[in-house]
This record gives C-alpha cells, structure tokens and sequence, in this order.
C-alpha cells in the first residue's frame, strides 16, 4: 500500500482499542441515565394509563417504519419489567461481559424505549440510536472490560519500544469502516448545525439571548443568566458557540496534525456540550455528544497517558486482577477469530448504512445544495427509521424562535376547584393559567416535546387520549370530588422582549383547542350535585 493510502487508513479506519473500551464505559453511562430519565416518567408515556397509549401509536403511527418491544407492554408491571431487562442489558453492555451479546441487547433496548416515544425524541435521542449501531461493529470488549479480565492471554513478548508494559497484543489497533462512520457522522452533525445557522440572531449575537428565553428548555442557571450576564457576554457567547461548531467539523475530519487536532477536539467540544446541558434541557443530547470523544483517542494519546500516569493506576488494575479476576466465569485463552466471510459481512452492512446515512443527511438539511438532492431509496428509508437515525441536524437554526409558548389546562372539578392536571405534572407551575409563559416551566424533554407539538393539526390524532387522560384525573387523586366537570386546553404564545429592553415579554395569542363539558348523567354530574348540596347544609 502507497503512503498515502496508510495514512488514509490509519487516520479514518484505524482505532486503538482502549478508545473503544472508555467509549464502552462513558457511553453506557450515558445509557443508564436515559434510562433512568425515562422510568421517572414510565407512568405518562410507557402505560396505556399514560399520555401516549400504545394502541394509539399502533393504529396512527408517527413513522412508517417502527418497532419497539415496549408495545407489547400495556400496565406499569409490564412496562417495569421491560425496563429492568433494559437496565440489565446496560450493565453488561458497561461492565463489557459477553460484550457482543450485550452490544447487541444495548441496540435492541434503547430502539425499544426511544421508537415507543417517536412523537417525542429530539436530536439527542438520534445521536445515542447512532452510537449504538455505528459502534455495533466494533469490538468493544477488548480492553477495561470483565471480558478482558476474565481471558487470560498467551504469554508474549512486550512490545520493547513502547512505554507500556502491557502486552503489544493487547493494544493492537482495531481496523473498521464503522470508525470511518462514526467521524464521518459527527463531524456533519456539528457541519449541518454550523451551516444552518444563518439567521439574523446568530450574525448580531443575540442567539444565546432568545435560546435563554424558551421557558419551557431554559434552567435556572440559564434563568440567572439571561438575568446577569452582559449583552457583550451574550453576544461572546453566540459567536463562540458557532465557532466552536465549524471548528468542531474541521478537527474531527482533519487529515493533517491528526494527533495534535483531537487531542484539542477532546479538551474543546465537551466544554460546548456541557455549557448546552447547564444553560438549556436538550434531553440526552449534551452527554450523548460527549460520549463520543473517547472514540477520538489514538494510540498515541495511550501512551503518553500510560507514561503519565500509568504508575497511579498500576494498583487499581492489580486490585481486580486479585479481587475480581478469581470470581469471573472462565473463558477460553484466545478467542475465535472472525472468518473473511464474517468481516466482510459485517463491513457490507456498515457500508449500507452509511449509504443511507448519506442520503439521508443530503436530502433532509437545507444547508446542502438541491443539485445533491434526490429521493432516497426505499431500503435507505427503512434502515434510517427503524433504528431512530434521522439526520436532521438544525439545532436553534437558522436561529432560535423569538416566540415563548406553552400549553394549560383550565378545569373545573365537581368540588368546584379550578385545576391544571396537566401542568401539575409537567412543569414547575401547577397553574400557570394566563397570557405569558412563566419563567422556568421546568419541564422535561418528553414534556417539553409533547407540549410543542400536541396543539399542532399534526398530531391531532394523539388528543383523544389526553382527553381521556384529564378526564382520568379522579382515577391519579383517588377522590371522586375531583372529577372534572369541564376543561378548556389553550396554547399560550408570547413574544421575547428585545436585548437590553429589560421589558416584560409581550403576550400574542391564547387560542383553545380542546375543550370538554361533563354529559348531564354523568356521574361527575352526580357528585357535583352532592357537593353543593352539602356546602347548603
């Protein structure tokens, strides 16, 4: 092979197994925590009790292509034990036992729990999908894993010129197209968000402004912010945040300085993503997009960090070789390697969905020109919407919205107290009936999602069950004087005020569009009867 082409391979195609192994560990923890998130409301959006029954996203769909083993489960027991076997497929997924089982259940698990809330994922959800496939290729179980520890290689000569004393074996660069995938990936996530970013707000450095004034993403580091930080800073802030984002494409694909280019991606990008997550609940966005920097570690990195600081954790790696090692299931001196005809299979199918990927990401971002437009194939279609890997890639593009809103609930209970069932629930407001939005509706990515876009003709098809849902709001109090004689459900919009006007923001509309009135025999009607009858006694 010419020079040239070595160097092609081992920039875009070649990674060092310990990167593969941090990633595994980072990564997983980054599962466990969209995990988590997702149990802490399993009773809104994974029960047919909830906002979303499965039998209303069976019969209309979000996507034509969709699967989820979370449709199978109806009740909170179902739905629990679905996430108890999700939580065990991470563990050893993180903990790297039978690690290309695990990798495999990881993929399964997390396409299960996000294509059962479609309706609601966002960029984030995308990002953890495509760490999952694209890394599905990859042997992450070679190195910091109970794998690597339970297998005792054969003895062998350390490598003499390196400065580890581990076996060279041990270190020895993996060679894939799924790496090729993976930076190809990431560095057009931060392209396509650079490049959409053409909007007024991000050229005057207003954008972190307006971005700070969506109540419904903002926290209350952002709210301090927002309230604190000079308009200079502000506008520092916005120019920042796009630079970052072109610099980010240039140094994960750079051909030359490889070494010296991530090594300042890794210091750089995850402040980036960090400052998104204190400032702003983008879901599992920020932590996805940090998990991918291990993947940018090179050999080289290894062995300056070996030398650093390899001595410190020399009596770590001797406590579980004593502690650990003695309790794992045996496993054989030398795995069986991959046939050709494996490899290639599975270098075929990465291929394919990089192919997709592309056409995707050529047809569905409206930075790339309409002479590379076309119409993806329908195989291409049903490889991108299976897994969750839209390539959508416009964060706050091409600029973030002027507009605040919000939905409330007015509704009257039989007892006649006026209450939010949905808020109540939802965000940090109980009530927050008005013109305006609140500051800090403290929601989260599921609700921040389903309040966006349930008042939109879009997805009119998902209003029966919250009707059904508010109605059921006696059945969550367990007080039959909470039945709802009626509810009026509004979208609120108002605009931001301009920087530096120090105003209040101004309201625009309040517009119903759901409304119910309990039937003459019902039997709320019954109990609103009862009740006045007792306040005239």
């Amino acid at each position: 092979m010419k020079p040239w082409g070595r160097s092609l391979l081992a920039t875009y195609l070649t990674i060092d197994p310990r990167s593969l192994g941090l990633f595994r560990v980072v990564f997983g923890l980054v599962l466990f925590s969209d995990l988590f998130r997702r149990w802490a409301e399993l009773g809104f959006w994974y029960v047919n009790t909830g906002l979303l029954p499965n039998h209303t996203l069976l019969w209309r769909p979000p996507a034509s292509h969709l699967f989820s083993l979370f449709f199978t489960a109806s009740n909170p027991a179902e739905a629990h034990l679905g996430f108890a076997l999700c939580a065990a497929a991470y563990a050893m997924f993180t903990l790297g036992y039978r690690t290309r089982w695990a990798q495999a259940f990881a993929l399964l698990a997390r396409v299960s729990l996000n294509s059962r809330l479609a309706v609601l994922e966002n960029g984030g959800d995308m990002v953890i999908d495509l760490l999952c496939l694209l890394s599905l290729a990859l042997p992450l179980g070679l190195r910091f894993s109970l794998d690597s520890l339970a297998t005792t290689p054969k003895p062998i000569a350390a490598d003499a010129e390196s400065p580890s004393s581990e076996p060279a074996s041990r270190n020895a660069p993996v060679v894939s197209v799924a790496v090729l995938a993976l930076l190809a990936q990431f560095s057009a996530i931060y392209l396509f968000n650079a490049s959409s970013k053409g909007g007024l707000a991000w050229r005057d450095g207003s954008a972190v402004y307006y971005a700070l004034h969506q109540d419904k993403l903002v926290t209350w580091v952002g709210v301090w912010m927002r309230e604190h930080l000079s308009l200079s800073v502000i506008r520092a802030l916005s120019w920042s945040t796009l630079a970052t984002e072109w610099l980010g494409f240039a140094l994960i694909i750079s051909p030359v300085m490889v070494r010296e280019s991530r090594a300042l991606a890794i210091c750089i990008m995850p402040a980036l993503h960090l400052g998104f997550a204190v400032g702003l609940n983008v879901g599992g966005f920020s932590p996805a997009m940090m998990a991918f920097y291990p993947l940018l570690l090179t050999a080289e990195h290894w062995d300056w960090l070996t030398e650093r600081f390899g001595a410190r954790v020399q009596p770590l790696h001797d406590w579980f070789e004593l502690k650990v090692k003695p309790w794992l299931p045996p496993r054989p001196a030398a795995v069986a390697p991959v046939s050709n005809t494996q490899r290639w299979l599975t270098e075929s199918a990465v291929v394919l969905v990089l192919i997709a990927i592309t056409s995707e990401a050529l047809n569905d971002n409206a930075a790339v020109p309409k002479a590379l437009r076309f119409q993806p194939p329908s195989w291409a279609k049903a490889v991108i919407e299976y897994p969750r890997i839209l390539q959508g890639w416009r964060m706050f593009a091409s600029e973030p919205s002027r507009i605040d809103s919000m939905i409330y609930v007015e509704a009257v209970t039989a007892a006649g107290v006026h209450v939010d069932p949905y808020n109540l629930v939802a965000s940090d407001h109980a009530y927050p009936a008005g013109t305006v939005v609140p500051t800090h509706m403290g929601q989260s990515q599921f609700f921040v999602m389903y309040s966006e876009r349930i008042p939109y003709d879009g997805y009119a098809n998902y209003r029966q069950a919250f009707a059904e849902w508010l109605v059921a709001y006696p059945d969550r109090t367990r007080r039959a004087e909470d039945c709802l004689l009626s509810y009026d459900v509004y979208l609120v919009t108002d605009r931001t005020p301009e920087p530096g006007s120090q105003a209040e923001p101004t309201p625009l509309e309040r517009k119903r569009f759901m409304a119910y009135v309990a039937p003459s025999d019902s039997p709320c009607r019954v109990e609103h009867a009862k009740h006045l009858a007792s306040a005239a006694q």
